[in-house]
């Protein structure tokens, strides 16, 4: 680790006071929230001085208006080449509710295996500077495209308990059209810290970004999303899609708005994206829930955080509602798109010693499925599921002694549960109620989850 105090320079000294705006300042008039999940705070905010870290990147700080007293703290990792300015109403927005809020920018986002250990390093120089303000008890981390793939490798170091233990008291990740997560290993998800919530928000259009091809292969989102260990209830994966039918668009004092649902739309007030109501329902009022529900406990809020595709998670206002999943299907070849979740990846993202999670990517039948899902190469040798196909019972196999099944659900591919089993059922799981067709068992024992694509056919 580097001397921190002879590694940062201010580029402003003086901290930058600002008053609240309660959304005053949307593109679309709409007026936001006034009330409620999403509604502007109590406090107002104040940028601190921005920090470079030479060879590294820039820290740069919000918190409330207050005397300096230790808050949960949120990590925003930037985008490719985005720094502070690209966030900066969302990051206002966060301090405006009490929390105090560190942005993490790269200079050399591309090398990964120096860029990553970066981030982590301005984070612990954030954490010295601004002691008097961060809560290391009580964290998030959040990101957007790079920097919401990199936040998956960041909550393994600083949530250990065998290394930083930061958030012991509260801690979750909210990604915002992540990238590939690079530098992670299955085992590493499959042994993931404990207490982590997780929220994965993709925008649908987003599959277009990028030129020509599709963008990301979101069996790459979906590889993470299903091998890291943390139970489905603490969990989701939200869609957002656009509102571009003139049939279907807001209107406000004559006027008619549309919402283009795409990369740049899940962060809020970018410099090349509007300020409006998109950003309010899918950035501002997800963030306050969740912060909300993490830090305070409060079940009405993980109802929208985490609502598992309650209507309440789902409300838009007047565009088209999220679509919250347990999985992000796509039927597309891996082919097609720029970054491929697949193990003959091109370019520096093919490397195997940064981008490790080639052998859980596969689709031969182009079902829109990873096949291995939650299984690793030597998951037969833990347990077998049988038969495939499967009329009216399955049965479940421990080849361990010393493990135990704690419950069994299926799933459908929308991710709704259809059938609970609760322990070790002796003899054979019944599956006569099922429809032909493919679903998804997660088999739940005092260690893992793990999860198996089945067939039902009568």
């Amino acid at each position: 680790m580097k001397n921190l105090a002879f590694t940062f320079l201010f580029y402003l000294v003086v901290s930058n006071a600002y008053t609240q705006n309660l959304y005053s300042g949307l593109w679309d008039n709409s007026g936001g929230i006034s009330n409620d999940y999403g509604a502007w705070g109590n406090y107002n905010y104040i940028r601190e001085g921005t920090i470079d870290v030479p060879d590294e990147g820039q820290i740069t700080f919000y918190h409330p208006d207050t005397a300096p007293q230790q808050n949960p703290t949120v990590f925003f990792i930037s985008g490719w080449g985005r720094t502070y300015d690209s966030y900066d109403k969302f990051f206002k927005y966060l301090a405006s509710l009490g929390y105090s809020v560190v942005n993490i920018y790269n200079y050399n986002p591309g090398s990964i295996n120096t860029s990553y250990p970066n981030s982590l390093n301005m984070m612990q120089t954030a954490v010295n500077h601004f002691q008097n303000w961060i809560d290391t008890t009580k964290i998030g981390l959040m990101g957007h495209s790079y920097g919401g793939g990199s936040t998956i490798w960041l909550g393994q170091q600083v949530f250990d308990s065998n290394g930083l233990n930061w958030g012991a008291n509260g801690r979750f990740i909210m990604v915002f059209a992540p990238w590939l997560s690079f530098l992670v290993e299955a085992s590493d998800l499959q042994n993931y810290p404990p207490n982590v919530k997780l929220l994965m928000i993709q925008s649908y259009d987003d599959l277009h970004y990028g030129g020509p091809n599709y963008n990301t292969d979101p069996r790459a989102l979906r590889a993470v999303y299903e091998l890291i260990n943390i139970p489905d209830s603490e969990k989701d994966f939200i869609t957002m899609f656009s509102d571009n039918d003139p049939n279907h668009a807001y209107t406000y004092n004559g006027e008619n708005y549309s919402y283009q649902a795409n990369h740049y739309a899940c962060y809020t007030g970018a410099d090349n994206n509007p300020y409006d109501a998109l950003d309010v329902y899918s950035s501002n009022r997800l963030a306050h829930a969740m912060l909300e529900y993490v830090f305070e406990g409060n079940q009405a809020a993980k109802n929208i955080a985490l609502g598992n595709g309650s209507a309440a998670q789902k409300n838009m206002g007047m565009m088209p509602d999220l679509a919250v999943t347990d999985y992000y299907i796509t039927t597309r070849p891996a082919s097609v798109f720029e970054y491929k979740c697949a193990d003959d990846q091109p370019g520096t993202w093919g490397n195997p010693d940064i981008w490790k999670l080639q052998d859980y990517c596969d689709d031969s039948d182009g079902d829109g499925l990873i096949d291995a899902l939650s299984i690793s190469k030597t998951t037969d040798e833990i347990f077998e599921v049988y038969p495939v196909p499967a009329k009216n019972f399955l049965h479940i196999n421990l080849h361990n002694p010393n493990t135990s099944i704690k419950q069994v659900q299926v799933k459908n591919m929308t991710g709704k549960s259809i059938l609970y089993f609760k322990g070790k059922i002796d003899g054979n799981y019944d599956v006569s109620s099922l429809k032909n067709g493919v679903y998804l068992i997660h088999i739940t024992t005092d260690k893992h989850t793990w999860i198996k694509k089945i067939i039902i056919k009568h």
